[in-house]
């Protein structure tokens, strides 16, 4: 799988789901990373590198390849089903962000 498919189906996968949030990475010319954040800390992220999709978990310090999405979101339902609660419709998320830019 190419890593454009691999970027594309790590989006589907985690995009607008509650927890997740998109980061910029420090190094130039990379892409961004996907984190799981719970409590106000990242407990792991997700990037596409070459035809790999990488989990580094930050409590352990590793890092965990996966081939495509499904064996992604297969090892997230078994260790972390927490990380993929349904996501809000589309129109109740830009509600959302709406409201965030709104000031009284």
């Amino acid at each position: 799988m190419s890593a454009r498919s691999l970027r594309k189906a790590l989006v589907d996968l985690v995009d607008g789901v509650p927890g997740w949030r998109l980061e910029p990475r420090t190094t130039p010319g990379s892409s961004p990373l996907w984190c799981f954040v719970a409590d106000g800390e990242i407990e792991f992220s997700v990037s596409v590198e070459g035809s790999e999709l990488v989990l580094y978990d930050m409590d352990t310090d590793r890092d965990t390849r996966f081939a495509d999405r499904e064996t992604l979101e297969a090892w997230l339902r078994e260790h972390r089903p927490d990380t993929l609660q349904e996501a809000p419709p589309p129109m109740e998320r830009k509600a959302k962000a709406r409201k965030f830019f709104e000031w009284n």
